[in-house]
């Protein structure tokens, strides 16, 4: 067969002209796929004094405006492999204002290449003074890989509210806890002096929804975090958008509480790179590997203060996700969501009304004890009074997945803030569940129920009787508990005892008592700390957490017994102590020397109960 061959189309030739332009772009495609991002980025080892550049950043609405800066050195070392550049800025409101707080992530540019971000003022500084971080600082803490790794489990001692100030992180020094008491931060202070006086800017705050006492009482454990309560309204995501997507310069706010009641901290994008957001140019709250959701921001004012200037805003459209907090900015992702835990809060005033607030707050095991904390006590005192007599009685409960629930109940009257005591123990609960380092415990939801008494209804011990010192395994002994209201009026109550069955003969000590003291009891006697073992046993002890509305009766003994593996054995033969401290078991054990034979909850009083007596009786035989 005979095949003919096609010959082959001759190249055209280019003229000389439009075969440069090819090569040209494809050498514009080629850096454009392969060229890293650095190469927009200004090395800090080319700054030097003089060099002048331009910042951008939002002074109102979402426009974004440029200003002027000057170099006026490098600030080597201020903190662990951390440099700052010291800048001069000048343009726009910043001669009246200063670097305020907001501006923190604004960038900045020489030769149209990014320097870094303004991060740090000098307090007080007559002129706009910035400390701006490298770009290349920034990027370069986030290479490390995603993935949270479990905590430390916790310790849990003998648990009781009243061992933690209000943000459920850190227990208090012994008798700290006054009506001053606010939550203070369980991690290390974010704000500090940096080189040459520099401080890292603060983070404004816009609260909505919450009472200006509640503000006045958190604000100084807000501000030791960095963070500075300002003006604001709540999240309005049904704003009007610009359609502009998000660039540096634009203005971000982290969301940490949404709903009824808004928290919204500012900041400025420093850097974008593809779904990937840089900004702040300082830690936010040092969190390392987080879920925070950030919406975007609309600036409504710069203020002026001779103190320290702040801009005002309002979050508008939900953007994404804050996955790290570090010591050189945070870093997000856009087109992501953020879980928050749902509370619901439904408040029967003591005028005979009802109101009810929803929100949710971040998931995190520093921050939603936190607000949590803070949102409750403010729901509070917007309804109720802030000083004078009051009783808050508590229900509630914490939905935690695949686990049973966490009950909260308790009564809080008397002493200086009731509303405190109460948003506390909401608090304290849930920081114990977020920080069990258990992969498994995940908070779903939260419901909450206080009902509010404009009166006093303490009452104290005044003297305790009962009807036999001598009593037989299995019988009952009888004991009248006289009480004393806050008016002096004496109440008496009536309780069986039941002494437990089997019961060996011998002195037995019979402990009639407030939930606090039994709990301090407790600490003084098994001061061991307790590492549990799995999440439900947390959720055990936290659903044995003493109230105060209630007298609690306890029967002991001085014998020996052992703590195994979190859970207490009391009581134990002398052959099975010798076996457990045996060298090859003695591993995860620990001595106890008091022995509980029986604890008794007494029926819910209308009162908070405080006070103790103890009474000796002869078991014999039966």
């Amino acid at each position: 067969m005979h095949m003919t061959q096609t010959p082959p189309t001759p190249l055209r030739k280019l003229p000389p002209r439009k075969k440069c332009l090819l090569l040209t772009a494809a050498l514009v495609l080629l850096i454009g796929v392969s060229a890293p991002a650095a190469d927009t980025f200004f090395p800090l080892k080319q700054v030097r004094p003089g060099m002048r550049g331009i910042g951008k950043t939002v002074f109102n609405g979402n426009k974004i405006e440029e200003f002027n800066f000057e170099v006026l050195g490098v600030l080597q070392n201020i903190g662990p492999k951390q440099n700052a550049v010291l800048a001069r800025l000048y343009g726009g409101p910043l001669e009246r204002t200063g670097v305020y707080h907001g501006m923190s992530g604004s960038p900045v540019y020489i030769d149209g290449k990014l320097l870094g971000a303004v991060a740090f003022a000098l307090p007080f500084s007559k002129e706009p003074i910035a400390g701006i971080t490298p770009i290349e600082e920034m990027i370069s803490i986030f290479e490390e890989q995603p993935g949270m790794a479990p905590g430390p489990k916790i310790q849990m001692g003998h648990l009781h509210w009243r061992e933690f100030n209000g943000s459920g992180v850190a227990k208090p020094e012994p008798n700290t806890l006054t009506s001053d008491a606010a939550p203070v931060a369980g991690r290390p202070e974010r704000v500090g002096s940096m080189g040459h006086g520099l401080q890292p800017i603060a983070t404004p705050i816009t609260l909505a929804g919450f009472s200006t006492r509640a503000i006045e009482q958190f604000a100084p454990y807000f501000e030791s975090l960095g963070l500075r309560p300002v003006l604001g309204g709540g999240s309005a995501p049904d704003l009007e958008d610009d359609g502009v997507p998000l660039q540096p310069g634009s203005p971000l706010s982290v969301q940490l509480v949404r709903g009824d009641l808004n928290i919204n901290a500012s900041g400025t994008v420093t850097h974008v790179d593809g779904r990937r957001i840089y900004a702040f140019g300082h830690p936010f709250l040092s969190a390392g590997f987080t879920q925070l959701p950030f919406n975007k921001d609309r600036v409504l004012a710069i203020l002026p203060s001779l103190f320290a200037s702040s801009r005002i805003s309002v979050s508008t459209k939900p953007l994404g996700v804050i996955q790290q907090d570090r010591a050189t900015g945070i870093l997000g992702k856009l087109d992501a969501a953020a879980r928050m835990i749902p509370v619901h809060l439904k408040l029967h005033t003591s005028r005979n009304a009802e109101s009810s607030y929803d929100f949710e707050v971040v998931r995190d095991s520093f921050l939603s004890p936190l607000l949590l904390n803070f949102s409750v006590f403010s729901a509070i005192q917007s309804s109720e009074r802030g000083a004078g007599k009051a009783t808050l009685r508590l229900k509630g409960k914490i939905a935690v997945k695949g686990h049973p629930e966490v009950a909260l109940e308790d009564t809080f009257s008397g002493g200086s803030n009731p509303a405190l005591m109460a948003s506390l123990s909401v608090a304290s609960p849930l920081h114990y569940l977020l920080s069990s380092g258990f992969e498994t415990t995940e908070v779903e939801r939260i419901d909450l129920a206080i009902t509010s008494i404009e009166e006093e209804r303490t009452v104290l011990f005044n003297n305790v009787t009962y009807d036999k010192t001598k009593v037989r395994p299995g019988a009952e002994i009888m004991i009248a508990v006289n009480l004393k209201k806050a008016n002096q009026e004496a109440i008496t109550e009536t309780y069986a005892v039941k002494i437990p069955d089997k019961l060996t003969p011998g002195p037995l000590s019979i402990l009639i008592c407030d939930g606090d003291t039994l709990s301090q009891l407790d600490a003084r006697e098994m001061p061991q700390q307790i590492v549990p073992e799995n999440l439900n046993q947390i959720i055990r002890a936290i659903n044995n957490l003493k109230k105060n509305d209630r007298l609690y009766v306890r029967l002991f003994r001085r014998e020996r017994g052992a703590i195994i593996k979190g859970e207490g054995f009391p009581s134990l033969p002398p052959s099975v102590l010798s076996i457990i401290n045996a060298k090859k078991a003695s591993g995860g054990v620990q001595p106890l020397s008091l022995t509980s034979l029986a604890e008794y909850e007494l029926q819910p009083t209308d009162y908070v109960i405080s006070g103790q007596k103890q009474i000796e009786v002869e078991v014999i035989s039966g």
